[in-house]
């Protein structure tokens, strides 16, 4: 006969609950990325390629709407902004100076100088599709990738072996949403479309792949779309969708 020892039974641990939490993070990480990487292809293609809105008004959308998922991304991800802006931040600004000299460079050098708007207009254009085109396309493209890898690795890169799968990782991700992302539009929808927007934002991603912070990558991105409005506004690559100024001024 058995006697009540006033003891409950412990609950026998059920399957989930042995699960190992790091393959959850991952998974979770690969949806997000998948997630976003599908709202960067479908922003230029619903709102540029098929609906062909003046491209200011495309550029709001684009910037409310990437800053949107972000921001939801980083709310729910439990992201230290501050520690991700902070940590290595020398060595990214150093990278990221070396990234800056190259875009631009790569823009003056190699791309013929264009028309451009004047007066009032040309001072918007390049604070909006400059400097903000700019830092959105950082955050979404360079800051984004590094985050995703970031928490890939459970937020340990120490060590020679854990920092460069970090950065084979980052670099893998930054590759594939760049695609992504430029495919959305209909003048770069082939492969030497996109073969310079994936140059230059590798380029511009060293920052972040090299010391996990996008700081430089921010400074590079913006730097180069600033240059871009003021010596080639016409450029179709650069700064996209492309822009004509006898149309559209």
């Amino acid at each position: 006969m058995t006697q009540a020892t006033g003891l409950r039974p412990q609950r026998m641990p059920r399957l989930h609950d042995q699960a190992s939490p790091g393959l959850s993070t991952q998974t979770q990480q690969i949806g997000w990325f998948l997630a976003i990487s599908g709202v960067a292809f479908l922003i230029p293609f619903i709102f540029s390629s098929v609906l062909d809105l003046q491209h200011d008004v495309y550029y709001g959308i684009y910037f409310a709407s990437t800053l949107a998922v972000l921001g939801v991304y980083v709310r729910a991800n439990k992201i230290d902004l501050r520690a991700a802006f902070t940590r290595n931040w020398k060595l990214s600004l150093v990278v990221g100076a070396a990234a800056t000299a190259f875009v631009v460079w790569s823009v003056l050098a190699r791309i013929d100088s264009t028309a451009r708007p004047g007066g009032f207009y040309f001072a918007f254009e390049f604070v909006w599709r400059g400097a903000f085109y700019g830092v959105v396309d950082a955050l979404l493209l360079s800051a984004f990738p590094g985050l995703i890898a970031w928490k890939l690795m459970r937020e340990n890169i120490s060590g020679l072996t854990r920092r460069l799968i970090y950065g084979v990782s980052t670099l893998a991700l930054v590759i594939i949403i760049t695609a992504v992302y430029h495919l959305g539009f209909e003048g770069l929808r082939n492969r030497d479309g996109i073969r310079n927007p994936e140059i230059g934002n590798t380029v511009i991603s060293l920052p972040v792949i090299a010391s996990a912070n996008p700081l430089g990558s921010v400074i590079a991105h913006s730097t180069m779309h600033m240059t871009a409005v003021t010596h080639s506004y016409e450029s179709k690559d650069r700064l996209p969708p492309q822009v004509f100024v006898d149309s559209d001024n």
